[in-house]
């Protein structure tokens, strides 16, 4: 019986793989089904309820700070810069270090030019940024409220394009806008998540916003109601994606998120390995507690069936990581425990699964790209595949941590990404990097894929060997770049003073 166990478990995740990999597909499907004519009917929008001194209402703009001395100024000025009549900002600043020094200098300076700014502190980081953002919120009683983490650089004209909406439709509890990128080109590693995240953006969030499907509040750069925010029970801080959990209260309360494929806020991607695990490790665990806090809500409310399913899917789509380890892990145990009847059905179960689990994301961020330039978008995506395959492979452990401690309710702080330019931030993250254990789980994960690959070679079966080669340079390559941190730190150090010149 128990030697049954390791292919159970196999058997399992290849059904779940399987079905995410359809789901990829069932995306691209709803986004080609209402992409034609968004930017038209969103520009008419914004035409009909232009915004006047007479009909803007008031709009507090948050700013969440920790410890973020390279991006500080940017963001808080960039804010200030808005065009809007009736505009006041919040840097919501819970910084330890002498950061507080600089955003009082570029606040002062801004509030004698006549610029609605002020810093609020709080006493602790009570709830961190969910704490942060609730904070403020009884500060101010603008009835809109948008958001900005320190790495966004807003438009001019970011509240004249996502307000109207709000005036031509009450139930939208937020309009969110699609990330752009301020450094997809510095590396490899960049440009490789920058087509990751265009994916998610260009098609995913088009397609359950126009097909009547819950989406995501992505964070930052986007716009809520005062009023959802509040029927929806306001900001909570139990899981580490309070901006998940907050747009799913209100969604089952009847409002819905308006997304805006055409307006574009630039951010940046993590630049290092050990920056990227973390924001990842944040995002995977959070989903996983929320849908353990909310997918028994939104089976027991009276939305339709299609509506449970697809939000089961979204809610925990960081479970295809898990699968994935686990399929690597199990694959040696199978063929050495039925070596004597091993045959070419073991190989289907691997190789279908995979190949499914790897076409539907790869075709619906093919897609994307050629969605947001038809011209270079196909050669972009062939040129940033092999990274992206090597870094959806090689974060499978750490995200398959991540589910299992937000399943099992294991809690931990939020952690900030480290950004651009923020020497201490990220120096310390090297350094947590060496001292942890993850860098050699992962070492000998590539080695064991490694291995598994020549066995499955010796059984005749080369169709499988692609897979576990990518799951071991995938892995060693995580955990080489967290074991060297050393040599990322003198890297570090280049990029601020580059930043800072």
């Amino acid at each position: 019986m128990l030697v049954n166990i390791p292919l159970f478990i196999y058997a399992f995740c290849s059904a779940v793989l399987i079905l995410f990999g359809l789901h990829h597909y069932f995306m691209i499907f709803l986004f080609f089904k209402k992409k034609n004519g968004i930017k038209e009917d969103n520009q008419r929008t914004e035409e009909e309820n232009a915004i006047t001194e007479q009909n803007a209402p008031a709009v507090l703009s948050q700013i969440p700070l920790y410890n973020e001395p390279a991006v500080a100024e940017r963001v808080i000025r960039a804010v200030a810069e808005i065009d809007y009549p009736r505009h006041h900002i919040q840097v919501l600043d819970d910084s330890t270090d002498d950061s507080t020094k600089l955003v009082d200098k570029v606040v002062s300076e801004l509030q004698e030019k006549g610029i609605s700014i002020e810093v609020l502190r709080r006493e602790g980081r009570a709830g961190f940024k969910a704490g942060a953002l609730d904070y403020g919120l009884k500060k101010n009683d603008a009835p809109y409220v948008a958001i900005f983490d320190s790495d966004f650089v807003p438009p001019k004209n970011f509240l004249e394009r996502t307000i109207p909406h709000f005036l031509t439709n009450n139930k939208y509890c937020v309009v969110q806008a699609r990330w752009g990128h301020l450094n997809s080109e510095e590396n490899a590693f960049t440009r490789a998540q920058s087509v990751g995240v265009n994916g998610h953006f260009v098609i995913e969030q088009v397609a359950r916003s126009y097909n009547g499907y819950f989406l995501n509040f992505n964070g930052t750069a986007g716009i809520w109601s005062r009023e959802a925010i509040t029927d929806a029970g306001g900001w909570n801080a139990d899981t580490l994606t309070e901006d998940l959990d907050l747009s799913y209260r209100a969604q089952l309360k009847g409002w819905k998120i308006h997304f805006l494929p055409h307006l574009v806020v630039p951010a940046e991607l993590p630049s290092f390995y050990q920056a990227f695990r973390s924001q990842q490790f944040r995002w995977a665990k959070g989903s996983m507690q929320t849908a353990k806090k909310l997918l028994p809500v939104v089976w027991k409310s009276g939305i339709p069936v299609s509506k449970k399913i697809e939000a089961s899917f979204h809610l925990t789509h960081y479970s295809i990581h898990l699968c994935m380890f686990l399929q690597a892990l199990m694959a040696l145990p199978i063929i050495l425990i039925n070596k004597n009847s091993f045959d070419s059905q073991v190989v289907a179960w691997f190789a279908a699964p995979m190949a499914l689990a790897m076409i539907g994301p790869s075709l619906l961020y093919l897609v994307a790209e050629r969605w947001l330039d038809s011209e270079k978008g196909t050669l972009n995506f062939f040129n940033r595949l092999p990274m992206l395959l090597l870094i959806g492979f090689g974060i499978c452990l750490s995200n398959a941590r991540a589910c299992v401690e937000g399943l099992i309710g294991i809690k931990s702080p939020f952690v900030r990404t480290p950004k651009k330019g923020d020497h201490q931030s990220m120096t310390k993250f090297m350094d947590l990097g060496k001292g942890s254990i993850m860098p050699i789980l992962e070492i000998s994960m590539a080695l064991l894929t490694l291995v598994t690959a020549i066995v499955y070679y010796n059984k005749d079966s080369a169709a499988i060997i692609p897979f576990f080669l990518i799951y071991s340079f995938g892995f060693a390559m995580f955990g080489y770049r967290s074991i060297t941190g050393g040599i990322e730190k003198n890297t570090v150090k280049k990029t601020a003073k580059r930043f800072k010149t």
